[in-house]
This record gives structure tokens, sequence and C-alpha cells, in this order.
């Protein structure tokens, strides 16, 4: 009996010591190292980390609305997200999802790895905790976009903007913010458009929607609006201008575009 309870306590000893391993200081929370997921080299003084201040306002908006709509309200965690990832892991009996925050995206995407099991969630969650209170929300988010992937091998922001783009995260307008924000859940998969020239109808969906949301919840006005919608129609078609003038557009138009 004596043996298992020194067998006991050694492993909770081990497991203690291993979190504690886990969790990073805030020190190295806002210093300078190789990520865990990807080997991406993190750093603000490198040449490829922007300031949130030289990043679209259309694109924070954008990955804020489709990512973690109470973002600036929450503490790391969302309880609405969290309560039906359970319900699927009851239904599948197995871990299918994450019901992740930004902040959560941001602990995985620092300091562990994609595995997904219930060990990487429970850290996950107490890293996230550690970043709350470490950081402001500006200063996760303006991580996060430095460091999320956007495609094969394009890590960050700047990175994204230069790839598909030519330009600086800070030029990106309301379309090419949306196409970043679609394409975050599945990278890789979602960005073949690019590749394309061409929108497939997936993306076109998607983006109406993202555009659509980003007017329904006052993200961009009605100008800014039409003109999304309108470059819609030539987006990533070289060569071409859009099909349709800007100001020959109205809501109606625009209402009748979405439902097709």
């Amino acid at each position: 009996m004596k043996r298992l309870l020194i067998l006991f306590a050694a492993i909770l000893l081990g497991a203690a010591l291993f979190i504690f391993i886990q969790i990073p200081s805030e020190s190295k929370i806002k210093g300078c190292f190789t990520t865990s997921m990807y080997n991406v080299d993190f750093c603000a003084k490198n040449k490829n980390y922007v300031p949130l201040k030289q990043i679209s306002s259309y694109l924070q908006r954008a990955i804020i609305l489709t990512e973690d709509s109470a973002f600036y309200t929450h503490e790391g965690f969302d309880s609405e997200g969290i309560e039906k990832c359970i319900e699927k892991i009851k239904e599948k009996k197995r871990l299918v999802c994450g019901g992740s925050t930004i902040t959560q995206q941001l602990a995985k995407n620092l300091f562990l790895s994609a595995d997904k099991s219930f060990v990487r969630k429970g850290l996950e969650a107490l890293i996230t905790m550690k970043l709350e209170k470490t950081l402001t929300k500006k200063e996760i988010l303006e991580k996060y976009l430095n460091v999320v992937q956007f495609g094969k091998n394009i890590f960050g922001v700047k990175q994204a903007a230069q790839f598909y783009f030519k330009k600086h995260p800070s030029q990106l307008d309301v379309v090419e913010s949306a196409f970043l924000a679609m394409v975050l859940p599945n990278p890789e998969k979602y960005s073949k458009s690019y590749f394309k020239k061409d929108l497939t109808k997936f993306a076109r969906k998607r983006l109406t929607r993202i555009i659509g949301d980003m007017y329904k919840y006052k993200s961009i006005d009605e100008e800014h609006y039409v003109s999304a919608m309108a470059k819609l129609d030539s987006f990533f078609q070289s060569g071409q201008d859009s099909v349709e003038k800007v100001d020959d557009l109205t809501l109606e138009d625009l209402d009748e575009m979405s439902e097709e």
C-alpha cells in the first residue's frame, strides 16, 4: 500500500512538473523564440513582424468577425463554442472540435503542436489563461495576425499580403481582407481560388457572407459594401476590371447577387 501511495505521488509530481515546464513565462510570451507547431521564427524585431497599427482595420474586423466575434469581451474562452464542442465529443466519442477563440489559437500556434488530444487541449487552456493575463487584447490580436497560417508555408499577415496581393498589410481593402479571413480555417484548401485565378463557388459564397456580415454589423459602411461586392466579379482575374461600375449598383442589386 505504501509503495502504491509513493508511486501515485510520483506520478502526480511528474504530471505537475510536465505542466509547469509547458506553461511559458511572461518573458517568453513577450520575447523571441521559434514556435512549436510550424517552427516559425517569431519576434517583434523580425522584418516580417507588423505592428497592429500597420495592419488594415478591415482585416482586423473581418478576422474577429469570422473567428471570434466576442474577442474583446471574453477572457479567452467562448462558452457557447465549448458547449457545442462537448456535445460533438459526446456524439463522436472522440475529440473532434476545438471551440477555439483567437487567444486559444494563438496559444496553439505559439507553444503547442497540431495533435488533437485531451492533454493538449488542457495545456491550451492553461496557456490561454496565461496569455490573457500577460497581454492586452490588442497585443494578442497583433501576435495572432503575425503567426497564423494563411497558406502553404505562408505565416503571418505580411507574407500573406505580399504573396496574394503584392501589398503591405496596411493597404488591404475589404475584399482582400475578407479573403484572408476566409482561408484561415483551412489555408491550403481554401486558398486555391488564388491559384485558379478565379473564385470557387465556395469562396464566392463565403466572401459574400463575410462582406455582408461586415456591413450588417457596421464594420464597413454602405459605400464600402457596394464597392466590395462589385469587386467580387473580377477578383483574382488578371487584366480584367470590375464587370459593373460601383455607381451603377444598388443594395437591391447586391441582394440579388447574394442569392445567386
